[in-house]
């Protein structure tokens, strides 16, 4: 039986998964692709021989996969990766058929390994399509009805998560094409064009700051939210008369409840994502939920995948003020996971903004502003349900790392805020203890907010160990401050390897952490 995180998830759509323990080896993977990639290479470039067969005898595959794929020998593990990659660095001249191929007519073999590597861990890359519609589309017609610019960022995400060195060279051709595709994506005829473009820099939002390269995913998070408000996905079930966006009509009703839950989706896909990343380090966000320039949201909370289809009654028949009403302590019946993030995911993104005004000394924490979220938060953190899912797990870090985003910036001068920040400091600590002995493999693809929240975590113990040495409150205090530190560290650097932004993070904790070490 699989036991991979997406298997149990999709048991129909990941019905022939062959994961072990430890996950399949690039080998594996690997051995039934060798064969198919050096004959189409073949066709390739001569174009006029008649197709080969796409099963290779199993003596062939035996003998391509004990020969040829070596750590030493890197041009046989991928022969049409290799390919493109001469194709778009050298600037040389390919016949057509060749050119026309790269990457959007990969060999349907390795479609499958790709979609199969990335549809593992979609849900962690911000993917919010049917997964299992998505399958359907790979693996019964090899991708011919999706778009191009989702296909090629589908396999740039395949490759980024390979663990083998020979595969990932080729990342950055593949990212090339990547962004490139997107160009003009919106101008398309595909009727689902916008919910593809969508997707489509939501993935590559996620690709460049799981790579620490912050800037441009920003870049993408502002084409994500433009695109999700101006196609009014906010405005999903909006009373009757709400004024529309001025594209909309670009926006085709939805032919079905599966299709409007994506779309339900879509949206607090793209809030989730700018709530965690988009003014994390102090800069503007894209979406304010408070003041008179506030974004007025009417689409309901989102619902579990399933339900959307299987439970549509879940859904409100008419959707207006969302948030507005979340921050106003009104009640609802939102308690799905994807709900509980994306309320989570506001409380952390509006603590972060009053933070930020409590740190220039625009705010006070007697303000009645700070107050009423500092009870919202405090109201909503003991009703989560307990961590069954890793995404659970962030939603339980976001709520209390919303309370050190909110008091932090008071502690020096708030010995209520000092007291609160700790307590939050030290449920994340909590948290990760009931989660760090479930095995790397079972965990999966770790979110990328992890990472900055952590830091968070850990500046603020730092700064508290910092400050009791200066009052001299003896080392007992300091050296439990200090245990915490380290066992977040410790986590930083499990999941460091492969995830430049966790890297990154992690680097700036150890520097942090060093500067009081000597004092």
């Amino acid at each position: 039986m699989p036991i991979c995180f997406q298997c149990s998830r999709y048991p129909i759509a990941f019905g022939d998964c062959e994961y072990t323990e430890d996950g399949p080896s690039q080998s594996q993977m690997l051995e039934e692709q060798i064969f198919l990639l050096q004959t189409r290479i073949e066709e390739l470039e001569r174009p006029t021989r008649g197709p080969s067969s796409s099963q290779p005898s199993s003596s062939h595959r035996q003998s391509t996969s004990t020969s040829q794929v070596t750590p030493s020998n890197t041009s046989a593990l991928g022969p049409l990766l290799t390919y493109f990659y001469l194709q778009q660095t050298s600037g040389t001249s390919l016949n057509e058929a060749a050119t026309n191929s790269m990457p959007t007519e990969l060999p349907f073999i390795v479609l499958q390994a790709l979609a199969h590597n990335f549809l593992h861990n979609a849900d962690r890359c911000g993917f919010f399509l049917d997964t299992q519609a998505f399958h359907d589309a790979i693996t019964t017609t090899g991708g011919q009805h999706l778009p191009p610019v989702l296909l090629n960022v589908m396999y740039l995400w395949g490759i980024h998560l390979s663990d083998d060195p020979s595969i990932s060279a080729f990342e950055p051709a593949f990212l090339s094409h990547a962004l490139r595709s997107t160009a003009g994506s919106l101008s398309g005829t595909h009727p689902r064009r916008i919910l593809h473009s969508l997707q489509a820099s939501v993935l590559l939002a996620y690709y460049f700051i799981r790579n620490a390269r912050i800037l441009e995913g920003k870049y993408h998070i502002s084409a994500a939210v433009s695109i999700a408000l101006s196609a009014g996905l906010h405005r999903i079930r909006a009373p009757q008369g709400a004024e529309a966006p001025p594209i909309s009509e670009m926006l085709a009703p939805p032919r079905d409840a599966r299709e409007e839950g994506e779309r339900i989706s879509a949206f607090w896909g793209v809030l989730n994502l700018n709530n965690c990343f988009a003014s994390r380090d102090g800069t503007c966000s894209n979406i304010s939920y408070g003041g008179s320039n506030s974004l007025v949201i009417d689409t309901p909370w989102p619902l579990e995948t399933a339900d959307y289809v299987e439970r549509p009654y879940l859904l409100p028949l008419q959707s207006s003020g969302t948030v507005v009403k979340f921050l106003r302590d009104l009640p609802d019946d939102a308690t799905s996971s994807s709900a509980l993030y994306a309320k989570a995911g506001i409380l952390y993104e509006e603590a972060t903004r009053l933070g930020g005004r409590c740190r220039s000394g625009g705010l006070s924490p007697n303000d009645p502003e700070f107050t009423a979220l500092d009870r919202k938060i405090d109201a909503f953190t003991p009703t989560l349900p307990p961590i069954q899912s890793q995404q659970m797990l962030l939603v339980h870090t976001l709520s209390h790392c919303a309370t050190i985003q909110l008091h932090e910036p008071l502690t020096n001068t708030n010995a209520g805020s000092r007291t609160k920040t700790l307590v939050a400091a030290r449920a994340v600590v909590d948290i990760h203890a009931r989660t760090e002995m479930i095995p790397k493999p079972m965990l999966g693809l770790l979110e990328p907010a992890v990472a900055p929240l952590w830091t968070a975590t850990c500046l603020a113990f730092i700064t508290e160990i910092d400050r009791q040495r200066h009052e001299d409150r003896g080392t007992n205090t300091v050296e439990m401050l200090k245990d915490c530190v380290d066992r977040i560290i410790a986590a930083m650097e499990f999941f460091a390897p492969g995830c430049r932004l966790m890297t990154a993070q992690l680097e700036a904790v150890r520097r942090a952490y060093e500067s009081i070490q000597g004092e």
